[in-house]
């Protein structure tokens, strides 16, 4: 547990407020508390329906998985409406975000941390990923037209 907590929440929102707070104030609190809510969902309905399973010593596998619910997830879904914002390119941005969090699931896939069960995979895992973080930026375009983000 305490390797999440520093891997998946500490370092992750280090590098949000060391970096990304201060070019635009507004873009963690509106896309990282967002962002929040689909994971919690998202990683709620795969644990209950058995599509994969924290490797834990805690009995409630929900509070194994707020580290990343509550770091990595929202804070690298800020980072991609950041680069969108300054760059550009929102479709490659997604692949971008989607295959980097990917690719740190199947670490811990590797790393039986996580074990995937009823036919789950990494391809699963990519869409699984690949459909919030559009939604995200769906989420973004909203904001932009409220003219709260710009």
């Amino acid at each position: 547990m305490l390797i999440n907590i520093a891997l998946a929440f500490v370092l992750p929102w280090i590098f949000g407020t060391l970096y990304l707070h201060p070019k635009n104030r507004r873009l963690l609190p509106l896309v990282g508390t967002a962002f929040c809510i689909l994971a919690i969902v998202i990683n709620e309905l795969g644990s209950y329906y058995g599509f994969w399973k924290l490797r834990t010593s805690l009995e409630n596998e929900a509070l194994e998985a707020l580290p990343f619910n509550l770091g990595v997830y929202p804070v690298l879904a800020s980072y991609m409406i950041f680069l969108i914002q300054r760059i550009g390119k929102p479709h490659f941005f997604i692949l971008l975000i989607t295959l980097f969090t990917t690719f740190l699931e199947g670490t811990y896939v590797h790393m039986e941390r996580v074990i995937y069960g009823n036919g789950w995979n990494l391809v699963w895992t990519f869409f699984s990923y690949w459909i919030p973080y559009s939604v995200i930026y769906l989420y973004y375009r909203y904001l932009v037209s409220l003219r709260l983000l710009h």
